[in-house]
């Protein structure tokens, strides 16, 4: 197996992964960045519409106090205070970063940074770059930014096996590049998961082909703990037909009305003050309820009608209104056909402030990291979370590799050698990779949607248990002169059953229905906010629960 070691390895090159190499690179280490596509240009980052934070384009009546405020109500409960006072404090700060490393914002109509109000926050402050291409945007700024410092080394389409773990601290990877087909070996002083979420653990979702839950497995594999991974956010509007735009989120729902196929304005009995324009938990779970209920259509998808508001969405969502056009769906003339798409994990590997998580030499950044959201994510914090903890987590790890020596050269895991095993055999089993990607799918789609129940959490808990078994009649196509999508498959699949099944136990431990949560069997909110805390021993999941960080 081939050998290689670095000061700090960066698992996934999103926005939380190139702030974390930039910032980390800042403070004179050498950084290697890692990622199963192309360098700066996969992940969830580049469909970002909008990015929330504090800076000179601030109402007199904005602050950090009034910022955190609303993440915090928007949490239900389980948002911790430390992470919530980092993002606010920080995020001013690491905007103007980018934008003196060359982002430029839009604009309004006097020449100055556009400001809009999103659901779920009492005062606006959602900006954009590149015409509401906004993560595109920062992806571009944050890679120009990484390119310009040699100790940063990239490498593209390297999936990661496992972390390797010496004397109980993480110190690298084992992984495959895809294109040269060998394992390597990186051991590291540190190392950075920002691998993103979940959302291809459902076959309607608005994240890209690589969110396939890596991040989250690799940190259970090492001793992390997950938590709140029942909190999935399933973006409330979002396309179902076309098949081509299926999953393409309908930014601007707090300016259109959703009817049920009776012709009702269901908002109206769930959300009678703020209707369409309330927080995308509860919205899910009214459109979900309507769906259940059948009161939709064949598609299980409802309607959204922006009709009245074609101006606004053309003015502040052109790219979106250009793509519907695009693929014939005319807002100025029909109504969209939209339901809930997976689109965000609240939950993630619990970190402290500085990114930190509880095994020594492992920090998480991004979608991969816990506690900060909660049970609901405001609209577009997802970036601003990527920037201020991406660079949290970059300068804490680089510090932490300026005490650290690299030790002896650490053992294979075994699951990393079982994997491995496999994709190097010639044996022929009946399934395909994909084949158990799409099974997952179906327990996720079937028994872990918007709205669940006991048994459904059962099922679904036995379902992916055989799943397991299902790995080992297996065939991998696997050519020696070509690129094998069927390893990554492979690779990807050990990684989507892993995360599945934490999520499923972690909706199994929480006995009631908070935030994205929502269990029909316990349709209550308890009083006391605990976290679900997700563990792994011996190759056993444990769950419990864990108090709330900062209150």
């Amino acid at each position: 197996m081939e050998y290689t070691t670095t000061d700090v390895l960066v698992i996934g090159s999103g926005a939380a992964g190139l702030a974390a190499a930039v910032y980390a690179a800042q403070k004179d280490t050498d950084v290697l960045v890692i990622d199963k596509g192309a360098f700066g240009k996969s992940g969830s980052t580049v469909g970002a519409v909008q990015i929330a934070g504090i800076g000179p384009w601030s109402v007199p009546e904005d602050s950090p106090t009034a910022y955190g405020k609303d993440i915090y109500e928007s949490g239900r409960g389980l948002s911790n205070l430390s992470l919530i006072e980092a993002l606010t404090t920080d995020i001013e700060k690491r905007l103007q970063d980018v934008l003196e490393w060359g982002l430029k914002l839009d604009q309004n109509e006097t020449n100055e940074a556009a400001v809009s109000l999103t659901s779920g926050h009492t005062i606006p402050r959602s900006i954009s770059a590149r015409k509401g291409k906004s993560g595109l945007g920062l992806l571009q700024t944050l890679t120009k930014a990484a390119k310009k410092k040699d100790s940063i080394t990239r490498w593209s389409d390297v999936i990661t096996l496992d972390l390797l773990k010496q004397n109980g601290k993480v110190c690298g990877a084992v992984v495959y590049d895809l294109r040269n087909k060998k394992p390597y070996l990186i051991q590291s002083k540190a190392v950075i998961l920002a691998a993103g979420g979940i959302g291809q653990l459902y076959s309607i979702t608005s994240n890209p082909v690589q969110a396939t839950g890596d991040g989250f497995s690799l940190g259970l594999g090492v001793g992390a703990s997950l938590i709140d991974m029942e909190q999935l956010q399933f973006y409330p509007v979002s396309l179902m037909k076309p098949d081509s735009l299926a999953g393409l989120c309908m930014s601007f729902y707090h300016l259109g009305k959703l009817y049920n196929t009776q012709g009702e304005r269901f908002m109206k009995r769930y959300e009678p003050e703020t209707l369409e324009d309330t927080t995308r938990d509860k919205l899910s779970i009214a459109i979900g309820k309507e769906i259940a209920a059948g009161r939709c259509t064949s598609n299980r998808s409802v309607w959204l009608d922006a009709k009245d508001q074609l101006e606004a969405v053309q003015s502040y969502f052109p790219h979106e209104n250009s793509m519907c056009l695009k693929r014939g769906v005319d807002l100025a003339a029909e109504c969209a056909e939209v339901g809930p798409a997976a689109h965000f994990v609240m939950g993630g590997i619990q970190i402290n402030s500085d990114a930190s998580t509880k095994v020594p030499g492992l920090y998480a950044a991004g979608e991969t990291s816990g506690g900060l959201h909660g049970g609901n994510r405001l609209g577009n914090n997802a970036l601003s979370e990527c920037l201020v903890f991406g660079a949290r987590a970059g300068e804490t790890a680089a510090s932490l590799s300026k005490e650290t020596m690299l030790e002896n050269q650490p053992v294979l895991p075994k699951h990393a050698d079982s994997l491995l095993e496999k994709v190097c055999s010639s044996e022929k089993g009946r399934l395909r990779p994909l084949d158990i990607k799409n099974n997952i799918r179906e327990i996720m789609d079937t028994y872990l949607n918007v709205i669940r129940t006991t048994e459904g959490l059962d099922k679904a808990d036995k379902k992916l248990e055989k799943m397991t078994v299902a790995f080992e009649d297996v065939t991998i196509t696997n050519p020696e002169d070509s690129y094998s999508r069927e390893v990554l498959d492979f690779i990807e699949a050990s990684h989507m059953l892993r995360t599945a099944k934490v999520i499923t136990a972690a909706a199994k431990t929480r006995k009631e229905s908070r935030g994205a949560h929502y269990n029909s069997d316990f349709p209550d909110q308890k009083r006391e906010a605990r976290h679900t805390c997700i563990t792994s021993s011996n190759g056993l999941l444990q769950h419990t629960f864990c108090p709330v960080k900062g209150e």
